[in-house]
């Protein structure tokens, strides 16, 4: 059959053939030059060019004249310019929904982003996780953004039991958070209060008013206002009622807040940073006395974003000063106006934050020791954290705790409707503002020093000199700040081997006179560090500035002695990663600290650690064995009260410490000369016992002074005066 012949016949090819025919060779070429008129072999002006010179050639009006073009213009990568040990490296494969700001931030300072992670499986300097410290396990160096377990421990119910452990020490110190309650498991509790409430304020009106959170609870999200205990709703989730705070301080006639942006650099030795920009966030509708007509009012009482966006009053704009968000420095400059003095609120609010901190220190401190043990050597990682601090001012403008967001919201856009159903996501300038400068001041503090402290670099001197000066253009290749970008680099192929390296420091002399280091990359042009380094930031112009521990390290060190009792916990824990400790572990700690003598017994130390364990059960919801910190700290309080009995609770606590971290060999009484005054006095006792002979009822009381032992068996102290 003969084959077809049609057009639609298509011939099969074997792979790697091509259908068309074969090009024939290129021959030679005899270009001449434009000014020539009589050309031959053995003329110097004619040039022989073949297949491989063809494409040199530009031809232009079918007169072939030779235009030789300069090689093509190399744009280097980022990763063959520089050297990533010599350039901070950030992996934002796990930012979520903070990967617009991170990235705006990288490329602002110049550094190197890893959206997907490294591809050799190298470590970063930095990464940024969007949700917490567990969103990837697989980091063994670095900074990382979250610190372990900071998310349960700024949850609503966990972070008022832990101020109200704290205040039972301190009540003065520790005033800035309402009354709180947690349901159902102190619903009792509660109503009894409300009930004692109501009768001292029968001839008032209106009748005290309480709002509920659920404790896992975000961007408003199931939030209400009761009047009576009895429009409590009862369901599966655990709760946290507080004192409703109904005397604002009120700008126009709205009610607002302040979100203050914190930075916790490191937690041992623990550096706080605050910056001096943040956001007012005010309510839609104007502000009035909560009653049973506006009790359900969102708008008017709740001032957070995510809920009053959606009302009709929500105002957006760019301006920082007018809207229903501003900047936080609009509002000062309000209360200056009206005559208030706003840097002693701003000094108020420092107070707050830093007591606060000091209180989640040391729980804090025992969710790190869980994931970085004291003898795990194969990470080298350290962690930070932006928090955000919700800030209100009552009509005295005294500040009130309301609570700690542990992933405060870093979006610099928000959304709009631009038809019906229809929404887009429009930039926002004050956000971006306050949210940008945070971040990125923060990279800077968490960054290696030794990748972006300015460095001296060396001088080329002589003929290479003068080659690189006739090489490169300053105009061509610096960008409009004065720093030079990485892709702006365009350098001659042929002459990249004349920058070379010397052994000479050059130091270029400023306006002024003075000299300051340059940058020299190699095979790039030199440039100012001190005027074009985009990681050196001014000091007028800087947000952050420390709290803590400088310039009142001294003021708060009072408040810090439950990170001692942090320490102890840890140090009795015995297992290693774990966050509770369980009867044998609790028994252990009693005889290692010679607890279970005179008035505790075994038994009585087993009845005490099961009342705290159903106590704090509804801090347990997964129902797991033992005491967590916070049940821990009140057993220690009950057991530094029957031991040591005070006026005062606070020195009974101290005396408490002392006495277990010497038993321990633990702490500053590691050695045997560092012991306190009460185991001074019980080792001045035993040496009379093997002396005389005598039991401690016939001691007398002025040979132990300042203690004096109880006239009952047992090693019982009391203390007469609280400085004693």
């Amino acid at each position: 059959m003969p084959p077809n012949t049609s057009k639609t016949h298509r011939t099969s090819h074997p792979p790697g053939t091509q259908r068309h025919r074969p090009r024939k060779p290129t021959p030679a070429v005899v270009v001449k030059a434009p000014n020539s008129k009589e050309h031959g072999q053995s003329c110097e002006d004619c040039k022989e060019v073949g297949p491989s010179d063809k494409n040199k050639i530009r031809w232009k009006h079918r007169n072939p004249q030779p235009v030789w073009r300069a090689p093509p213009m190399i744009r280097p990568s980022f990763d063959s310019m520089f050297d990533l040990s010599q350039v901070v490296t950030v992996d934002t494969s796990h930012a979520r929904s903070n990967i617009d700001v991170v990235r705006m931030c990288v490329r602002d300072l110049h550094w190197k982003e890893f959206p997907f992670g490294r591809k050799d499986m190298g470590p970063c300097d930095i990464y940024w996780h969007g949700s917490s410290f567990f969103d990837n396990l697989d980091i063994h160096s670095g900074k990382i953004n979250k610190f372990p377990g900071m998310g349960d421990v700024t949850r609503k119910i966990n972070l008022c039991r832990t101020l109200d452990l704290i205040r039972e020490i301190y009540p003065d110190e520790y005033d800035f958070y309402p009354q709180s309650w947690f349901l159902p498991h102190q619903f009792h509790e509660f109503a009894a209060e409300v009930t004692m409430m109501r009768k001292k304020c029968r001839h008032r009106s209106p009748r005290p008013t309480f709002i509920v959170k659920p404790d896992d609870g975000c961007q408003g999200d199931g939030i209400y206002l009761i009047k009576d205990p009895s429009d409590y709703i009862i369901g599966h989730k655990c709760h946290i009622v507080q004192q409703y705070l109904s005397s604002p301080f009120l700008l126009e006639g709205f009610k607002f807040d302040l979100r203050v942006y914190v930075v916790i650099v490191s937690l041992k030795p623990l550096k706080i940073y605050l910056c001096k920009e943040g956001l007012a966030r005010f309510c839609t509708l104007p502000y009035q006395e909560p009653r049973y007509r506006n009790i359900k009012e969102s708008y008017m009482h709740l001032t957070n974003y995510s809920l009053n966006k959606h009302s009709q009053g929500y105002i957006h704009t760019d301006m920082g000063d007018t809207g229903s968000k501003r900047t936080m420095t609009s509002v000062f400059r309000k209360l200056d106006s009206l005559g208030y003095d706003s840097q002693a609120v701003w000094r108020e609010i420092e107070n707050v934050i830093v007591k606060t901190l000091l209180a989640i220190s040391p729980e804090l401190q025992v969710e790190y020791h869980s994931v970085f043990p004291k003898g795990k050597t194969d990470t080298t990682c350290s962690c930070f954290q932006i928090l955000g601090f919700d800030i209100l001012l009552l009509d005295d403008l005294k500040p009130m705790l309301l609570e700690i967001n542990a992933q405060p919201s870093l979006r610099i856009d928000y959304e709009a409707e631009i038809k019906p159903g229809i929404t887009k996501h429009i930039p926002s300038a004050i956000d971006e503002e306050v949210k940008k400068a945070v971040v990125k001041e923060t990279m800077l503090l968490v960054a290696p020093e030794d990748k972006i402290r300015p460095k001296t670099v060396k001088k080329a001197s002589g003929r290479r000199k003068s080659r690189q000066s006739s090489v490169y253009s300053s105009q061509s290749t610096t960008s409009s700040n004065g720093w030079f970008s990485p892709i702006s680099f365009h350098y001659n192929h042929d002459n990249q081997e004349s920058i070379t390296q010397t052994s000479d420091t050059l130091n270029i002399p400023d306006s002024n006179g003075n000299q300051s280091p340059v940058l020299e990359i190699p095979g790039l042009p030199l440039c100012d560090i001190t005027q074009a380094n985009p990681s050196t930031i001014p000091e007028a112009e800087k947000k952050l500035y420390e709290i803590y521990p400088e310039p009142h390290n001294s003021k708060y060190e009072p408040l810090t002695i439950l990170d001692r009792v942090a320490a102890i916990f840890t140090h009795c824990l015995g297992c290693r990663g774990t966050l509770r400790m369980g009867p044998t572990g609790f028994r252990m700690f009693t005889r290692r600290c010679h607890l279970n003598s005179g008035c505790f017994t075994n038994a009585a130390i087993d009845i005490l650690f099961i009342e705290l364990q159903r106590k704090w059960s509804f801090m347990n919801p997964d129902r797991t064995a033992g005491l967590c910190f916070h049940g821990f700290v009140d057993a220690f309080y009950e057991i530094a009260r029957r031991k040591f009995r005070s006026t005062c609770k606070l020195d009974s606590v101290k005396y408490m410490i002392e006495y277990c971290e010497t038993n321990l060999k633990f702490g500053k009484h590691s050695v045997s000369r560092n012991l306190p005054n009460v185991l001074k006095a019980e080792k001045k006792l035993n040496t009379l016992k093997s002396l005389h002979h005598m039991s401690p009822q016939r001691l007398s009381p002025q040979r132990l002074s300042p203690q004096r032992l109880s006239p009952q068996r047992g090693r019982t102290y009391f203390f007469s005066d609280s400085k004693s």
